[in-house]
């Protein structure tokens, strides 16, 4: 038996579980599978199968993008899904504070519009969400979320 399996077999369920890597989500990645009618996407990537984590962020830009009934429904069904299972996770006021300065240094390093400023503004909470709870931030928005990298320092995978 090799040292990884002795290792998993003095692991509890529980244990196990909080061994598998944390991940958060990005709006990127639900929009595609919202559009289609999935509740929850499948992932396929390469660090095994992620123990999902949801920022409230990420769920108030679905909501804000979901002008029918049957993609509010949906999201009511992801929201209730992380809700029940208590992986949901909320910026902390201190991840406001340090979002604002952020923000403007993002802004004066790039001389972004008001409109990008404010749009880059939950990019920064949604990483600081995945800080919070030790999770990777999962996008297909890549160019952004590398921006943010440079001021916060979160795991991510684009």
């Amino acid at each position: 038996m090799s040292s990884w399996q002795s290792k998993a077999r003095g692991l509890s369920k529980t244990s196990m579980a909080d061994a598998r890597i944390k991940a958060i989500l990005d709006t990127s990645i639900y929009i595609p599978f919202v559009n289609g009618g999935v509740v929850h996407p499948s992932l396929e990537i390469d660090i095994g199968k992620p123990v999902i984590y949801l920022s409230t962020v990420v769920i108030a830009e679905l909501y804000a993008g979901a002008f029918d009934n049957q993609s509010i429904k949906l999201l009511d069904k992801l929201y209730k899904a992380f809700y029940d299972t208590q992986r949901i996770v909320t910026p902390t006021s201190n991840d406001w504070q340090t979002t604002g300065k952020v923000v403007a240094k993002l802004g004066g390093k790039y001389g972004f519009e008001n409109i990008f400023l404010s749009r880059i503004q939950n990019d920064v909470l949604i990483a600081l969400s995945a800080k919070q709870v030790g999770a990777s931030v999962i996008t297909n928005n890549a160019k952004d979320f590398l921006r943010v990298k440079e001021f916060v320092n979160f795991k991510l995978i684009a």
